[in-house]
């Protein structure tokens, strides 16, 4: 397993606290998921997270970059691109 395939793991298991601490009620954390856009391109998210608070349901994709510098300004455009085309999904960048 690489660093950034464990950075990620360890993202979810971040989020999965969260469940478990039972400040929200979640449905699903999990790991390197596939979801269809608008255009009907799919888009790989590292972690993925749906919870319900307030009977409200609120999806979260997550990006984690374990990276030793300043993440790039594309990468976070490439990001915000990925979260355009998802429908009412919201975004989080973990670096």
């Amino acid at each position: 397993m690489n660093n950034s395939t464990e950075y990620e793991f360890f993202t979810r298991k971040i989020y999965q606290q969260l469940v478990d601490a039972d400040t929200l009620k979640a449905t699903k954390v999990m790991h390197n998921v596939m979801l269809e856009g608008k255009s009907s391109q799919k888009h790989q998210i590292d972690v993925y997270w749906e919870y319900e608070k307030s009977g409200i349901k609120t999806c979260v994709a997550i990006e984690c970059k374990n990276y030793n510098s300043t993440v790039p300004i594309g990468k976070v455009r490439d990001f915000f691109g990925v979260l355009y085309d998802l429908d009412n999904v919201a975004g989080i960048m973990v670096t």
